[in-house]
This record gives structure tokens, C-alpha cells and sequence, in this order.
């Protein structure tokens, strides 16, 4: 008599596994190119510091909720697309996201005055460094 082998599922995959992605519809799709605009419209965004600092680059949405919570006219609606600083708080935290490493592809609400488009050249000029050097010769 011969026996036949049965075969088995393949085990299922335990640990990271791919992006992300939000049952929400909170995801970011992380390609972000609009073949029309391009990177026209991707923006750095900052968090609030002497000077403000760049943190991550994303893009401003349209929409008055993220994760279902209206947006103050304070704010504007940001995807994160690109993190230069993990461990640099978010300026509105929420439960998920507190730390910009964390924001990744996600939707965000973000303060309107530290969202500057790329093309915009931000300079800032420090009045107490200035009169320093003024004052130290």
C-alpha cells in the first residue's frame, strides 16, 4: 500500500511584514508622484525650535478631519513621506503618532505655520547671535 502525503499551508509569516497599511484609510501612498505635479507640491515640514527645523518632507492634503478629527484653522492635513528626524516630536501628537519616525506614510494634522513647499527658500536670521558677534569685537 502506498501512502499519499498530504501538503500543507505555508506557515504564516510572523513579524514585520511589508508596509504598512492603514484599514483607516489613513495610509499614505509612499510613491506620492502625480504625474501632473510632480514634486511640485511636497513641502518640509518643521517643528517649532530656535530656529524652526526641517523634520520630514510630505505633502498637504485636502480634507477638515484626519482620523475622523476636525482640523483647527491652525492646521492643514499632511502626509509624511520622507522622515529626516524619528525621534523629533510631532506637533500634534495623537494617540498612534507622537514621534515623527512613527508618521511615516501617514496622514497628519500638522500646524499651518511650519509647513513650507520645497521651493520656498526659508531663511532665518538669529537678532542675539548677530548683536554678539557685533558686540564682541
Amino acid at each position: 500500500m502506498q501512502s499519499q502525503r498530504l501538503a500543507l499551508p505555508p506557515e504564516p509569516m510572523i513579524g514585520p511584514s511589508g508596509p504598512r497599511v492603514s484599514t483607516k484609510e489613513s495610509y499614505v501612498d509612499p510613491s506620492g508622484n502625480d504625474p501632473e505635479t510632480g514634486d511640485s507640491d511636497k513641502c518640509r515640514l518643521y517643528i517649532e525650535a530656535n530656529p524652526p527645523r526641517p523634520v520630514a518632507l510630505g505633502r498637504v492634503y485636502e480634507g477638515s478631519t484626519v482620523h475622523n478629527i476636525p482640523l483647527l484653522s491652525s492646521q492643514v492635513k499632511v502626509g509624511v513621506e520622507e522622515v529626516r528626524d524619528a525621534q523629533a516630536l510631532v506637533p500634534v501628537s495623537t494617540d498612534e503618532v507622537t514621534l515623527v519616525g512613527q508618521a511615516l506614510n501617514t496622514f497628519l494634522a500638522w500646524l499651518t505655520h511650519l509647513v513650507k513647499p520645497l521651493s520656498e527658500q526659508v531663511f532665518y536670521f538669529d537678532y542675539m547671535l548677530f548683536f554678539q558677534l557685533i558686540y564682541s569685537t
